[in-house]
């Protein structure tokens, strides 16, 4: 019987002899799909041939896809997406649909899911005039905001804002992927600033500042609906000195890796299969097996004392398009979730 193909996509950019059945990060995974029984391909993306890639992609059952949301400078992921719907209408399955991307993949989710336990103060902004509106308004002489660009990746256009004096005359702004280039801008310079993210039907995320970025963060894994994995690091992106939330950010500190069944996180695990992940697929109407094969769960701790894992943790972020590095006790689960789809496939 003829093994089930599948096609492991990592991004070609400079390197046109990346293979991911020989790079760290997928080595594992490659491996034990083929101890599964899948025929496995390392395949290369780049959008100057995504003509060629369709007709060479249709030769398998799967494509699992490691792209990121924004490649290099002046590129986006749209042609990617296309790529992706239209080899899934022709019936190979895609690890995450661009369709399940933009509900869960942007920004925007930390807006709709605003209402449930890890939400809080968020506000959005559809077009420049709206931003520059009503991004003011919502600041106090004392609050500190993020603002968060619709797509991205690496901290790239999320910036932590806050007034530089009483009439908000002019703003403090940190970038999050280059902390040290902290700026104070006029209002009117600030707002032209943002104009961009607006460009090609971008919009903007208004989010409260959350003050337990300071006890770390923690990533949930997932495969499909259910925990697969953790990681926690200590110090994130605008990570402040713990005694003053508007003080220089701290140097980013590596991530550890954990399996679903490490006690540490037991109680996330739990509310994040049985009530979270629930809630999030009906807000969004993603059913169990549009689901991203492999995806992940950024929350900051608000307590790291309470027993009410309802009120521990702030949702920072998800990714579903190219989540990189995961943990190892991930990979069973994604062997196991693919053979399962794959069978409905047939």
């Amino acid at each position: 019987m003829k093994p089930i193909s599948i096609a492991l996509m990592v991004y070609q950019g400079s390197n046109p002899s990346r293979n991911a059945l020989t790079e760290e990060n997928y080595k594992p995974l490659a491996d034990a799909l083929l101890e599964a029984g899948f025929y496995v391909e390392s395949m290369l993306y780049h959008d100057s041939k995504v003509r060629e890639l369709e007709a060479d992609l249709m030769r398998f059952s799967a494509v699992l896809v490691w792209v990121n949301p924004i490649m290099e400078p002046g590129l986006d992921r749209r042609s990617l997406d296309r790529l992706l719907v239209d080899i899934s209408r022709k019936g190979v399955y895609v690890s995450t649909h661009p369709e399940v991307i933009y509900k869960l993949g942007t920004k925007e989710v930390l807006y709709s899911t605003r209402q449930m336990d890890w939400g809080g103060d968020t506000k959005i902004y559809t077009t420049y005039e709206d931003f520059v509106k009503h991004f003011l308004p919502s600041m106090d002489e004392l609050s500190i905001r993020i603002l968060k660009q619709y797509r991205g990746d690496g901290g790239k256009g999320v910036y932590k804002v806050s007034a530089g004096d009483s009439c908000k005359n002019t703003l403090n702004v940190v970038p999050a992927d280059a902390p040290q280039e902290r700026t104070t801008l006029p209002k009117d310079d600030f707002n032209r600033e943002f104009k961009k993210y607006f460009e090609s039907g971008g919009m903007i995320v208004n989010q409260k500042w959350a003050h337990g970025i300071t006890n770390g963060m923690v990533r949930c894994y997932l495969t499909g609906t259910k925990v697969s994995g953790f990681g926690y690091q200590e110090t994130v992106a605008l990570c402040p000195q713990a005694s003053s939330p508007d003080s220089e950010s701290r140097p980013i500190s590596r991530r550890y890796y954990f399996s679903e069944d490490c006690g540490l996180f037991q109680d996330l695990r739990q509310i994040m299969n049985e009530k979270w992940i629930p809630q999030l697929q009906e807000i969004h109407s993603i059913a169990d097996e549009a689901m991203p094969l492999l995806w992940d769960i950024d929350l900051f701790i608000n307590d790291v004392n309470t027993k009410q894992t309802e009120e521990k943790y702030t949702l920072c972020e998800m990714n579903v398009s190219c989540v990189s590095p995961f943990p190892p006790s991930s990979v069973r689960h994604v062997v196991a979730t693919l053979k399962e789809r794959m069978q409905v496939q047939k």
